[in-house]
């Protein structure tokens, strides 16, 4: 069962996500949540804590989606595979209302509110980085071509990805999804060394 502050964090989450910082008000989260303003304010001193403790909430999400889909991977190729996978399935299993909440806040935020912009700026480089480790892995064990670029492929993986998922929700088709998830397949298998 959740606490009184985890229940603030999920349900702020999905508003957040779905209206972004300055059209989520406090009214919002208070009907939300059926709690009036000192029952929040118990728990955060200001919008601004409930939303960097929501973003965390949703990127916790994601690096547990990420954690399961690899879960059971031998190979470096499957674990690639299946972080193509887990991205595919954020268009029909989003971790939260709205879509992907780094994307959102990352457009949200800019310009607008720095410390929100540096959240989805330090959460879309983990990824990277988590990408181009495994990539590495794969390499470094002879599974695929040394000729790879791990920070070029991992980029490639990530902005195909993001891009696709957004285009499939805003035209609410799959086809985009599917067409890059084929690609990156496909380029995955030339370069493995099998």
């Amino acid at each position: 069962m959740l606490s009184t502050k985890e229940y603030i964090i999920q349900q702020s989450a999905a508003l957040f996500n779905t209206k972004g910082y300055n059209g989520c008000s406090l009214q919002d989260i208070m009907k939300a949540t059926g709690l009036k303003k000192g029952g929040i304010y118990n728990y955060f001193k200001n919008k601004d804590e409930i939303a960097f403790e929501s973003f965390d909430y949703s990127f916790n999400l994601i690096k547990q989606r990420f954690k399961e889909g690899l879960s059971n991977c031998k190979s470096s190729f499957d674990k690639i595979i299946a972080i193509i996978a887990v991205f595919e399935s954020f268009h029909t299993n989003p971790v939260t209302l709205g879509g992907c909440p780094i994307f959102n806040t990352a457009v949200d935020s800019t310009g607008i509110h720095p410390s929100l912009t540096e959240k989805a700026r330090t959460a879309i480089n983990h990824l990277k980085r988590y990408i181009e480790i495994k990539i590495d892995e794969g390499i470094e064990s002879g599974e695929f071509s040394t000729y790879i670029k791990s920070e070029e492929l991992s980029t490639l993986i990530l902005t195909s990805m993001e891009g696709a998922l957004i285009m499939a929700r805003v035209n609410n088709d799959h086809g985009p999804v599917d067409t890059v998830v084929k690609h990156l397949k496909k380029q995955m298998k030339a370069n493995t060394l099998a």
